[in-house]
Order: C-alpha cells, then sequence, then structure tokens
C-alpha cells in the first residue's frame, strides 16, 4: 500500500511540473529548475547523486535521460547548482544539499565527505535569504545581509576566512568577512561578487586578466571602485553588472569576447568596468560561465547576447566561434531569461519555454541531441517540442 502511495505522489508530482514553467534554471553540468510552487527538480549529470537517488533516475553514461523531480521535506525558495552538488533553500530559511561531498561541499560536517543521494541539512543555517553555487564552493546569503561559505577554499576564496593553499575545504559554513549588507551574490569559478543593499559592489577570489599579468586571489573582499547604483551582479570568470539605468558593464579578460566591443584577444583586458555597447533598458542580465557568453533581457521583451557561441548559445543561427558584438536572439516577447552551461533558456509572456545551445551527445540525456542555432520550444518534462 505505501508503495503504490509512493507512485501515486510521485505521477501528481510529474503532472504537476508539466503544468509549469519555471522560475530558475541554473547550473552547468547538470541543471536545476525551480517553480512557482515551491517544488524543483533537475537534468543532465547525475553520477554523484546530485539529481537524486542513482538507481531510481533512467539514464546512459551517467547522464539523465528524463527530467527528473527531486524530493524535498518543504517548500524550495531558490536553488543553486554547484560543479557535482545541488543545494536547495526551503521556506522556513534553512538549505538542504545533495550530492558529491569530498570537499566539504554538503556543509554537515565530516559525516557527509562521502556524499549523499538523498538531502542532508547544511549545519547551522538559518535565515537564509539566497543561495548560490559554483565548482566545489556554496554560499548562503542570509537576511541580515551576512554571507557564509563551504567547501573548497583554495586562493583564500572565504574572504579571509583562508585554511591555507591547495584544496583545504570547510565541511561547515563559515561566516566570510569584512562584508554586510548583501542582497545579491554571485561566484563564477574562482570569482566572488556581492552586490549591497546600496548599488555598491564587493569582489574577491581571482579575476583572470591574461596570461602574462598574475592573477593574484584577492583574499578579503574589496568594494569595486568606481561602480554604484548596480541592480545585479553576474561572475563567470569575467565580472559583469546590471546597472539601474539599464547598462551592462564588465571587467577581467575578453578572451572570448565577453565585453562585446568587437574584439577577442587575450591582451584585451580591463582591471576595471567597461560599459558594453549597444546594450540599453535592460532589466535583467544572465551569464554562463562554462558557455562564456552574456544575455541581457531589455524592457521591450527582446534579447542581446554577446560572448562565446561555440555550440549555437547566442542564438543568432552561427555555432564554433565567439560573438564578438552585441546581437539580437531571434526571439521576442520574452519575459524571463536564463543562462546555465553552454546552453540558454526563455521563457515568453505566453507562458512558453524555449532552448539554444548545447545539444548532448550522450545518447538519450534530456532534453535535445544537436546543438540548437536559435531557439527551439521545449517543454518540462516532455523535453523538445517537434513542429
Amino acid at each position: 500500500m505505501l508503495g503504490r502511495a509512493l507512485i501515486h505522489l510521485s505521477l501528481l508530482s510529474t503532472l504537476t511540473l508539466s503544468a509549469q514553467v519555471p522560475v530558475k534554471i541554473t547550473g552547468e553540468y547538470h541543471k536545476l529548475a525551480l517553480f512557482p510552487d515551491g517544488t524543483a527538480g533537475g537534468w543532465g549529470d547525475m553520477r554523484d547523486g546530485q539529481l537524486g537517488p542513482r538507481s531510481a533516475i533512467p539514464n546512459d553514461s551517467g547522464y539523465a535521460r528524463a527530467f527528473t523531480p527531486i524530493a524535498l521535506p518543504a517548500k524550495v525558495r531558490d536553488i543553486a547548482a554547484g560543479g557535482r552538488t545541488s543545494y536547495f533553500l526551503l521556506e522556513d530559511g534553512t538549505v538542504m544539499a545533495l550530492g558529491f561531498g569530498t570537499f566539504g561541499q554538503l556543509g554537515c560536517g565530516e559525516a557527509c565527505l562521502k556524499g549523499s543521494e538523498t538531502p542532508v541539512k547544511v549545519n547551522g543555517l538559518r535565515n537564509v535569504a539566497a543561495v548560490e553555487a559554483c565548482g566545489s564552493l556554496a554560499y548562503a546569503v542570509h537576511q541580515d545581509g551576512t554571507v557564509s561559505a563551504w567547501g573548497v577554499g583554495a586562493g583564500g576564496i572565504y574572504g579571509g576566512r583562508t585554511q591555507g593553499e591547495g584544496m583545504s575545504f570547510s565541511a561547515e559554513p563559515l561566516q566570510v568577512l569584512g562584508i554586510s549588507g548583501i542582497q545579491q551574490l554571485s561566484c563564477g569559478g574562482p570569482l566572488v561578487l556581492a552586490l549591497t543593499h546600496d548599488g555598491h559592489v564587493y569582489s574577491w577570489g581571482v579575476l583572470h586578466l591574461n596570461k602574462v599579468l598574475a592573477d593574484e586571489p584577492r583574499r578579503l573582499p574589496a568594494l569595486v571602485p568606481g561602480l554604484d547604483s548596480v541592480a545585479q551582479v553576474v561572475a563567470t570568470g569575467v565580472a559583469a553588472v546590471l546597472k539601474k539605468d539599464g547598462t551592462v558593464w564588465v571587467w577581467g579578460n575578453n578572451q572570448q569576447a565577453q565585453f562585446g566591443n568587437g574584439k577577442r584577444d587575450d591582451a584585451n583586458f580591463s582591471e576595471t568596468p567597461v560599459r558594453v555597447p549597444n546594450v540599453a533598458g535592460a532589466v535583467t542580465l544572465a551569464g554562463g560561465h562554462v558557455g562564456r557568453h552574456f544575455i541581457a533581457l531589455l524592457k521591450d521583451g527582446t534579447l542581446r547576447v554577446w560572448g562565446n557561441t561555440d555550440w549555437g548559445q547566442a542564438g543568432v543561427g552561427i555555432t564554433g566561434r565567439e560573438q564578438a558584438t552585441v546581437v539580437s536572439p531571434r526571439i521576442s516577447g520574452v519575459k524571463t531569461v536564463f543562462a546555465a552551461g553552454n546552453n540558454s533558456y526563455a521563457v515568453k509572456t505566453d507562458g512558453s519555454m524555449w532552448i539554444w545551445g548545447y545539444g548532448s551527445t550522450h545518447p538519450g540525456e534530456w532534453p535535445m541531441k544537436p546543438h540548437a542555432k536559435v531557439p527551439l520550444r521545449f517543454s518540462i518534462p516532455q523535453g523538445l517540442l517537434q513542429p
């Protein structure tokens, strides 16, 4: 009887998800999606249990063949995907994690270093407002504006709470020192940006500039000079901010044409923010760390994209190179946009979902096989919708 009840609940969860569009999509090698009713699920790499019990997930070569709902003890308010670990902020302000844990990514002490295929509670976290993750590191932004971090702390990424060099880590959250009043945080590789309530930006970690200039880690958070009135921060290895006036500014290395200025080379870098040309009236900025591209959603529902488009993630019909100037993908009427891995995603005002970029080389991996050079319609959990 219990088994039948669980199957019934699973079917209900799937049916509920099929009628919804996500409010957030995030991740690199595995993707997570959050829905308005507080449910969540994912797809992609499932080899470390980051999508739940491996034995229950149909897969090829360790990659899910279908969208996978993830069972959690309460409604979810936010999600974050590390390299091999998944994080879920619950409505009571606590955080759950599952997946790889060898370097403390699960945040629940020494007992969790073996990893977990079922959600475990991150120790000591309460009153969390948002979660963020990149690689083997995770962050929690608390409602009081403080920030906690756990996982690998190489290069002083904890912002002053270092534990030496190399693969040092903390298996439980530590408070990031030297910052307060934080409302949003973004990390990409070793780079971290934190936005304050008054529109200023802290940065720490490593900002890669070029092959010659030594990329020294910044151990303590420091205010980025000359930046104010910032509405959103996006760290992808390259640093970017969306200002309240709708303009976008970037700094770091332009190796993947992420400045949008028509150039693409190692020597074209900036240690201070420079404005991305031909982007105005933006209301949301998304950036893919692995994808190495940026997407700006404008007030009129159109998009502007620049950076790498090896897999078609610019959405303008080309692959195999960088998109060095800002372009408009073949889609309009957009209300939400996401960049995750080598893919771009959009939700239109009519409720339809669209995807473009990388197609899987793993047989049967959801949602598409060939690369998409232009936006294609898809649905959760069905996958691509054929015309």
